[in-house]
């Protein structure tokens, strides 16, 4: 039953906190501003989660072990990470909507892009998890965990699952996303001061780092993962990942043509 597995339990958890800290917001805030802060909430939080996975295994072994395709057992860490940003896209879809019409498809894509690297897609007819490939745990790990708390898949009983294109895409991808949104948030919050002008300006530098620089880099790993692997599951990943792109360069444009026509 889907109400006895994660696929239940581990988003509806999240989406309950998540709703909780907009309910908090819009009484202390008025609801526009409410969403806000909870945003900068959501960006905060995706960047120091995200931030700890990678400076963890950048410590290791300089991430020489983590690739665009490993498997990862339901729980982890990172699975925790992306569920809690999808849950945060789908409270806040209704806020879109209502007071900021530019972000409705990044959300959709957001939510269907986390959605895609948890295996929902199977729900509609299309189960992009290599099972016959996939290595096998050991129960006590899964069991222990997840079982008794979130509960499981039947299909990952003893096997590892598959987070699209590698649980550390989706970790890095979301690093990418708020290393840029983490300086829209602070120039945001420092408008009508003195330092709106400065904040600006370093929102733009890091903005275009992050947009113009790391994230097409990554990009070209992920078809070249796609191509090599030769399937379905890596290509939607690849896609979705730039729609997430396209969305971040419309966005950028926006903020860059005002500065444009006015010199």
């Amino acid at each position: 039953m889907l109400f006895d597995t994660w696929h239940f339990r581990l988003p509806a958890f999240y989406i309950t906190l998540w709703s909780l800290a907009e309910v908090i917001a819009a009484c202390v805030w008025p609801l526009r501003q409410s969403c806000k802060k909870v945003s900068l909430l959501h960006c905060i939080v995706a960047f120091t989660l995200s931030s700890i996975w990678l400076l963890y295994h950048f410590s290791v072994d300089g991430l020489q072990s983590v690739s665009l395709t490993d498997f990862e057992v339901p729980g982890t860490f990172e699975h925790h990470i992306l569920s809690t940003s999808m849950a945060y896209f789908i409270v806040d879809m209704p806020f879109a909507i209502a007071f900021h019409k530019t972000f409705v498809l990044h959300h959709l894509i957001c939510i269907m892009a986390f959605g895609s690297i948890q295996g929902y897609l199977v729900y509609w007819g299309v189960d992009f998890m290599t099972w016959d490939v996939a290595p096998r745990i050991a129960p006590s790990h899964l069991h222990q965990y997840m079982q008794g708390i979130w509960g499981q898949d039947p299909r990952e009983t003893d096997r590892q699952m598959q987070l699209l294109m590698g649980g550390f895409n989706g970790v890095f991808n979301l690093w990418v996303a708020e290393l840029g949104g983490l300086f829209f948030h602070i120039n945001r919050m420092l408008q009508n001061t003195d330092l709106e002008l400065p904040s600006r300006g370093l929102f733009l530098v890091m903005f275009m780092f992050s947009r113009c620089y790391v994230w097409p880099m990554y990009l070209r790993e992920l078809y070249k993962a796609a191509a090599t692997k030769n399937s379905r599951y890596h290509l939607v990943g690849a896609l979705l990942e730039t729609g997430l792109f396209l969305t971040n360069m419309h966005f950028l444009y926006k903020n860059i043509a005002p500065i444009m026509k006015t010199g």
